[in-house]
This record gives C-alpha cells, structure tokens and sequence, in this order.
C-alpha cells in the first residue's frame, strides 16, 4: 500500500512539473499591436556588440486564421549609432492558426534596403522558416534556403540541422519566460560576407524571441542576445 501511494505521489508529481511547461494557444510572437522588445547583444567578455529594438506596428487579420504582423527592427551599435541603416527596417511574419512563419530571405533583404539607394533593385527567394506552435523538445524542423540579389551580387542563406531541444524557464530584467530552444546551424555565402554560425534561440508564447545565442561552427559561444525590456 506504502509503494502504490508513493508511486501516486510521484506521478503527480511529474504531472505538476509537466503542466507548468503547458503552452497556451499563442505563437511563439509577440502579436500586441504597439509593443517595442528591447534587445541587447553581448560578446562573452560582456562588452556590448549592439542594442535592438523591435516594435509591433501593426496586426492585419487575413481570415479566421490568418493574420499578417507588421513589424519594425532597428539595431545600435555599443555607441548607440545605427549599425545597418538609419532607418529600421520593415518586416512581416505571418500567423497561421498559431504557427509563426517568417522569411528569412526577405528580412536580409530588408537591411539592404535601409543601406542602398532607394532605386536599387533588390529580389529574394525562398526562405520561409516555420515556427509551429505545438513543438516540442526532439522535433526537427524543416530546413530554410534563401537568396537574396542585388548590385549584381547573390548572398545565399542555409539554415539547417533545426532542432527543437527543450522546454527551460529563464528569468531576464524584462521578467520571467516558460521557453522552448531551438537549435540551427546558419551559412551565408556572397556579398563578402561567408559566414557559419550554429544559434540556440529561446522562444516564448506571445513575446517571441527572449534570448538568441550564437555560437561559430566548432560550437564556441560568441554572442548572447537578452531581452531586456518589453513596453
């Protein structure tokens, strides 16, 4: 009897402890019409690399479930100056049912357009990277192909090796956050930028992303991005 009551105590127990990572029915995005996400990256030694601003500009339903989220990106040096453009670059992620898809194709492109003349042709291919929001710690999520063309150069994108690993709570100034961490191996090739990086992002219901870690190809940490504020 004092075994069968234990072993109902523990699965209570677990049931608790799985409970509190339930995920309501949200996106893994911030969808408050008017919210700014403040940002700031770190290198491993603490000195800043630059601070991020993202504000919601405006949420556009499509049907029953679909809807269109119009967003702004604005990134600082460590002096507080403009890192890409002066202006913060315009992007969309839409929502479908719950889940989030972004275009990584288009948001590289987006930078470009905060850089270049504004008659300068810029296209971008493929790129959709999906985001459901009942994923759970072993899925594995499809890969992202993107390019992006301009001044007759191609910058092409991979992003693979998408896992999901965990469940984890994390606490920064911005408050305390039930996430889930994805895993992605990204390279970007062209326009005198070759890159490999290998990410792991924290991602919560109806905020998005509360912490970005980048890491180089040999899994040495380089960068840690925090959300600090949510207004």
């Amino acid at each position: 009897m004092e075994i069968k009551r234990t072993i109902i105590v523990i699965a209570m127990l677990l049931t608790a402890l799985s409970g509190s990572y339930a995920q309501e029915a949200e996106p893994y995005f911030c969808v408050r019409e008017g919210a700014v996400l403040e940002y700031e990256r770190k290198f491993t030694d603490g000195q800043v690399k630059w601070y991020h601003t993202m504000e919601i500009v405006g949420v556009e339903s499509l049907s029953e479930s679909a809807s269109v989220v119009e967003y702004t990106s604005h990134i600082l040096n460590h002096k507080r100056r403009p890192y890409y453009g002066d202006e913060p670059a315009r992007l969309i992620a839409r929502i479908e049912g719950e889940d989030v898809v972004l275009n990584v194709a288009e948001s590289v492109a987006s930078v470009f357009r905060t850089l270049l003349p504004q008659k300068t042709k810029i296209s971008s291919t493929g790129g959709e990277s999906a985001l459901p929001s009942d994923m759970a710690p072993g899925d594995t999520l499809p890969d992202v192909y993107a390019s992006v063309k301009a001044l007759g150069m191609t910058m092409k994108i991979t992003v693979t090796q998408r896992r999901v690993l965990r469940y984890e709570t994390i606490t920064t100034s911005a408050g305390t956050f039930d996430c889930i961490v994805v895993r992605e191996r990204k390279v970007e090739k062209g326009m005198g930028r070759n890159r490999h990086t290998v990410a792991d992002t924290w991602y919560a219901k109806g905020v998005g992303m509360v912490r970005h870690d980048t890491h180089d190809k040999d899994m040495e940490l380089q960068t840690s991005e925090i959300l600090k504020n949510i207004k």
